[in-house]
């Protein structure tokens, strides 16, 4: 039965063994280049499966993260000005 990539990924964490370890160092070691192959062809297999966010979707989400953004540095300039404010009179006192 072939494994899932998600079995072959959890054998591959440190730490851990697996049969495939134990029938690899018995065997002849894998070359670079058909580990290089497998991971491509793997990779190739997963990135047709990430379904991408069209343009309206990129768009809308861009705008929601940049006025977030400009919430925040607005009320962090407000909270740094005040405090900033606050410390000067204690100072000056």
């Amino acid at each position: 039965m072939a494994k899932s990539f998600k079995d072959r990924l959890m054998e591959r964490l440190p730490g851990t063994r697996s049969a495939t370890d134990e029938d690899r160092s018995a065997g002849a070691p894998v070359g670079a280049a058909r580990k290089v192959t497998g991971f491509l062809q793997e990779f190739k297999t997963e990135m047709k499966k990430v379904t991408w966010p069209g343009r309206k979707d990129t768009v809308a989400s861009t705008a929601v993260v940049i006025v977030t953004v400009l919430v925040i540095v607005a009320f962090l300039g407000l909270v740094d000005f005040a405090l900033g404010k606050a410390v000067q009179s204690i100072l000056s006192f």
